[in-house]
């Protein structure tokens, strides 16, 4: 009773909580960053989070897990994949005052995603189809505190599901869709089978002019049913050879909630060998009082072939 009693007081000012936590997917795009030479990719995604509600602030700290890809061409104009990246996360911790009672909920996890890629490069444009399994476990840990009394509940998730995407680029539009997401829930009570969003994302890229090109996409997720919204999203981004900045406005699938974003991005070849890549993000998230600013200093490494490009 009590937890049904916490959920709605709460529920209308907390980020993560309901559905399957923060969508981290939005914008992701199927296609190769290299058609003619075997590539790996390794990243790292630590994040700093602080929340400010009526003056009181809070900060969180976490260590995504390491991101890998590899790409390698096998025929003319065929690239496969692999790699793994995070789908959903469920890392937040949050305090709530209402009246004599207090509440502290921490959660940890999410929902993982391993992904098998192929793409056809055919001259003017590529093909990419892409396959991924979805699977992972959270935690939460919720704290009650009245008075002198404290009562502590844990939920444990487990998941297991899958989606897939494909699209197409033609310069200077490209288009993606993904469909036929599924994800499986388990805990205490059982199973619940929950049908992610199909979502579309489309976008066009300028000419190059002075060395800047200009890069507009938009977004559009499809959620069934009354409990999620259906947002719009958007992202403008202008690159300039090593450089490049982006803005996006990101609407949730959670009622209320709003994201504003801007990321710079540094790129330094590394000769004979590869390519790291510096990714500056910040956010700003809000939803009533509640307001939350995160940092990710993403590093990326990427090592190409070490040999001569492939013949035609």
């Amino acid at each position: 009773m009590i937890s049904a009693v916490l959920l709605a007081v709460v529920n209308a000012s907390i980020f993560s909580l309901g559905g399957v936590g923060e969508d981290v997917s939005i914008f992701r795009e199927p296609f190769f960053s290299t058609t003619r030479l075997a590539q790996i990719e390794f990243t790292m995604q630590p994040e700093f989070n602080i929340l400010s509600e009526d003056s009181d602030f809070r900060g969180l700290f976490r260590t995504n897990p390491f991101n890998f890809r590899i790409a390698v061409p096998v025929v003319k104009g065929i690239i496969f994949g692999v790699g793994n990246c995070e789908r959903f996360s469920q890392s937040f911790d949050i305090y709530s005052q209402r009246s004599s009672l207090e509440l502290h909920v921490m959660g940890d996890g999410g929902v993982e995603e391993a992904y098998l890629d192929v793409g056809w490069h055919f001259g003017i444009g590529q093909v990419a189809l892409r396959g991924s399994y979805l699977f992972g476990n959270a935690c939460e840990v919720w704290n009650y505190y009245i008075g002198d009394y404290s009562i502590a509940d844990t939920f444990l998730y487990k998941y297991s599901g899958r989606i897939f995407c494909g699209g197409i680029k033609i310069k200077p539009l490209f288009l993606s869709y993904e469909a036929g997401g599924e994800l499986v829930v388990e805990d205490a009570d059982g199973d619940t089978t929950i049908g992610l969003a199909e979502r579309m994302l489309v976008g066009v890229i300028s000419p190059t002019i002075a060395d800047i090109r200009i890069t507009a996409a938009f977004e559009h997720s499809f959620w069934d049913g009354d409990d999620h919204t259906s947002p719009n999203r958007f992202k403008l981004t202008f690159a300039k050879k090593v450089y490049a900045f982006d803005y996006y406005f990101n609407p949730w699938y959670l009622e209320g909630v709003t994201e504003h974003g801007f990321s710079f991005l540094l790129k330094l070849p590394i000769h004979r060998v590869g390519l790291i890549t510096f990714d500056l993000k910040t956010s700003l998230r809000k939803r009533g009082d509640l307001k939350e600013i995160k940092f990710i200093p993403e590093i990326k490494l990427s090592i190409r072939e070490l040999f001569a490009k492939r013949k035609k």
